[in-house]
């Protein structure tokens, strides 16, 4: 594998002057000016960024890495298209960010498939087979002879979508995100040419490590897919890597890597593009703000008090905090197991400690996601009749969605934050918990398996897998001096300051605008 491995790491992310400065998204659309002059983008997403709410209301979710691309594409112009998952026109005038009036705003296409399309697409081969497998969880693999096929048509129809957009609209750049629209380059280049604007894209899960591809009829695709971009981004130098080994598994010496570019000879002719590595993340001063913000406060108090952690006087019991969709990947089992181990080996916590369970449910559509829910609340439940009391059980599960303005004051008063995500692209959870801990004590217990442990430092790592050490490392973490953990944790938030969702965007878009626009690049 010299040949393609040879150069790595590579170049390190986030490493431009010309993306150093994007602090908060005055600054990103600047740089986006510079990068683009006047030139509209184009947005491709599996899910739509905002939620048509009838009589031409619009709602978008506040924070988050889309509402951070909607709020640029309000400010520079543009389309994004998205699969529609809810009522309405086809096409919506999203308006400009209130912030700025006068910027033009996008037009959302929401692209209708027939309902057995989109759930063979969506639920049957892109969260039945492509979210287990880069996720490392074969045994998961729900198989299907025709959902291939289905996802080859949905990702055929967005790129139909696309082609009929460049007719109208000269985009500074294309830029596709995740696992769902793989293939939509592809597409794209068989209908229209090689005479493109630069199309982008972002892959924001875990890539695993690929022995072989015996038994997989749909992974060589899925690569020579991805190969049709001109740029591809990924959470980890970790993931680039083993996609690099991936492609050299499939293609062989007719692959080469000089530490920026990967070169490709395949069927279709010599493919070039750039690798970067962009480690996602979020606006750390919007959730500080939320952190502080009175009414969110007091939202935060009723869930307290609905969870059982807020007494009569108003005085809010210890409790660490795990905030995930119910979702196999996320470690809910495995977790289960730390407390256990936790509870049993430090019996001075019983009583002392909850843990508040934020688990909304996850693709119901899919018999793996029903069956781990099963799971998990028998395990909850096995685990709460071992150590429970009268008038405290351990783990208080809330089986729904909770707003980030509730979200930020419960990050920040908690104890800490419990993530134990077996396998997680980045986990975003970990950083707005951070974020909303300035000046405070809360400890994060991250995952070592999430893209998040693996581009930041100085943080406490446990491993799901290996209970007896994740507890003991829990109990020393809520050991240690506050005024260390406070430390601790404004080093960590201004690390997140410093590469922000906005340094994110730029960092994948930098110098696509230099990209020429001819055949075979």
């Amino acid at each position: 594998m010299a040949s393609i491995l040879s150069s790595l790491p590579g170049i390190p992310f986030g490493n431009s002057e010309r993306t150093r400065e994007c602090r908060n998204s005055d600054d990103m659309v600047d740089f986006y000016r510079r990068e683009f002059g006047r030139a509209p983008l184009l947005v491709l997403t599996n899910r739509e960024p905002i939620v048509w709410e009838g009589a031409g209301t619009l709602s978008c979710p506040p924070g988050g890495v889309s509402s951070t691309i909607h709020r640029l594409l309000g400010q520079v112009g543009g389309e994004w298209i998205a699969l529609r998952d809810s009522a309405g026109p086809d096409l919506l005038r999203v308006p400009p960010p209130r912030e700025s009036p006068e910027s033009p705003g996008y037009l959302l296409h929401r692209l209708s498939v027939p309902r057995e399309l989109r759930d063979a697409h969506y639920a049957g081969f892109s969260n039945g087979v492509l979210w287990p497998f880069f996720h490392a969880d074969p045994e998961r693999i729900d198989a299907s002879p025709d959902t291939f096929s289905a996802y080859v048509q949905v990702n055929r129809r967005m790129a139909g979508k696309v082609v009929e957009s460049l007719t109208t609209l000269s985009p500074g750049a294309v830029w596709i995100h995740d696992y769902q629209l793989a293939l939509v380059a592809r597409e794209i280049r068989r209908m229209a040419g090689d005479h493109l604007p630069p199309l982008a894209f972002f892959w924001h899960i875990p890539w695993v490590d690929i022995p072989t591809s015996e038994g997989l009829p749909w992974l060589s695709e899925l690569v020579d897919g991805l190969l049709c971009h001109d740029r591809i981004g990924f959470q980890t130098e970790g993931y680039r890597e083993r996609f690099l080994e991936t492609v050299r598994l499939i293609h062989g010496s007719r692959a080469s890597w000089d530490g920026e570019r990967l070169s490709v000879l395949t069927e279709g002719g010599l493919r070039t593009l750039s690798l970067g590595v962009y480690p996602v993340s979020i606006d750390p001063s919007h959730f500080d703000r939320l952190s502080r913000d009175p009414e969110g406060i007091r939202g935060a108090r009723e869930i307290l008090r609905e969870a059982g952690l807020l007494d009569s006087g108003e005085e809010i019991a210890p409790y660490l905090i795990s905030v995930e969709r119910m979702d196999y990947s996320k470690g809910f089992l495995e977790r289960v197991e730390i407390l256990e181990e936790f509870f049993t080996r430090y019996p001075e916590r019983i009583g002392a400690l909850s843990l508040l369970q934020v688990a909304p449910p996850s693709r119901q559509s899919v018999e793996a996601y029903r069956r781990y829910a099963g799971q998990v609340e028998r395990a909850v439940n096995r685990l709460n009749a071992r150590f429970g009391r009268p008038d405290w059980t351990p783990v208080r599960t809330i089986a729904r969605s909770i707003s980030q303005e509730v979200l930020a004051p419960l990050y920040r008063s908690s104890a800490g934050a419990l993530i134990t995500a077996t396998k997680d692209g980045m986990n975003l959870v970990a950083k707005e918990f951070l974020a909303c801990q300035r000046g405070r004590d809360g400890v994060l217990f991250l995952s070592r398996h999430t893209g998040a442990a693996q581009t930041m430092e100085g943080l406490t790592m446990i491993d799901p897998f290996d209970a007896p050490l994740s507890a003991r490392l829990i109990h020393q973490g809520l050991s240690l001096d506050p005024e260390i953990r406070r430390r601790k944790n404004d080093r960590a938030v201004s690390a997140i300051e410093r590469n922000n969702v906005c340094r994110w965007m730029a960092d994948n878009l930098r110098a696509l605008g230099s990209i020429s626009v001819s055949a075979g690049r």
